[in-house]
């Protein structure tokens, strides 16, 4: 399957972080002539609001990019929001990344933990976020990710996590998937595992590539071997 090379890519972060997740990728994209779209979502990076839900904020986001062709680059809660943009107008879109995530809706016991942790959250704050946080990252990780934590609202956290335990399957989204795929998934990642990549690779008829050492923010982990990657995908 091919496509043609696109001119903008569009980076969807992960939770509980921000736009800023992808400076490493966004450096080596435009250093290739690319240009590269990191939005904060609602409740993040200085934005303020809170996701109500995956569909809404989809709807609102396909109302703010630009006319024009492009990729789309979803990490963990950005690719449940990439395959949600895909859900509801594929034809904006030329190629996908989807990197360390899950197609697969939440089943009971997750959906109640993220309810948990939504509530905590508004009542404790973000403490126990960023201990999370200290505890699942290496150390240069999680010394990268902590001012994003810092600057996310309890509202915004609440929401995302709310909007993540409500997400629809998107299997089907999927199997009907038209455009050049590419799965990226650490090697050491427990939360959503090469397995879990696996079945996204094979249900979109995509290439699947697992980024030897990293864990599942991918893209900080092993930035050379996720870049180098993600440029001879889109190119």
């Amino acid at each position: 399957m091919s496509a043609p090379s696109p001119h903008t890519v569009l980076f969807l972060h992960a939770y509980p972080f921000s736009g800023a997740m992808w400076l490493d990728q966004r450096a080596a994209l435009e250093g290739a002539g690319l240009n590269v779209l990191t939005p904060h979502l609602p409740g993040f990076g200085g934005r303020m609001g809170a996701m109500t839900s995956l569909a809404d904020t989809g709807r609102d986001l396909l109302a703010e990019l630009p006319d024009v062709p492009l990729a789309v680059v979803g990490l963990s809660m950005g690719g449940y929001l990439a395959l949600e943009l895909l859900a509801q107008a594929p034809e904006r879109f030329t190629r996908v990344v989807l990197a360390d995530t899950s197609a697969r809706s939440d089943d009971g016991e997750k959906r109640e933990s993220r309810e948990g942790q939504a509530e905590r959250v508004l009542e404790e704050g973000r403490d126990f976020i960023v201990e999370a946080a200290r505890e699942e990252h290496s150390p240069a990780t999680f010394g990268r990710v902590l001012p994003m934590i810092e600057v996310a609202t309890p509202e915004g956290i609440a929401g995302a996590l709310r909007a993540m335990a409500a997400r629809p399957d998107h299997r089907d989204t999927l199997r009907e998937l038209q455009l050049p795929l590419l799965v990226l998934v650490g090697e050491k990642d427990t939360l959503t595992p090469p397995d879990m990549a696996r079945e996204i690779a094979d249900l979109g008829h995509g290439e699947l590539g697992v980024i030897p050492g990293a864990a599942h923010l991918s893209n900080l982990d092993a930035p050379e071997a996720f870049n180098a990657a993600l440029l001879d995908f889109l190119r």
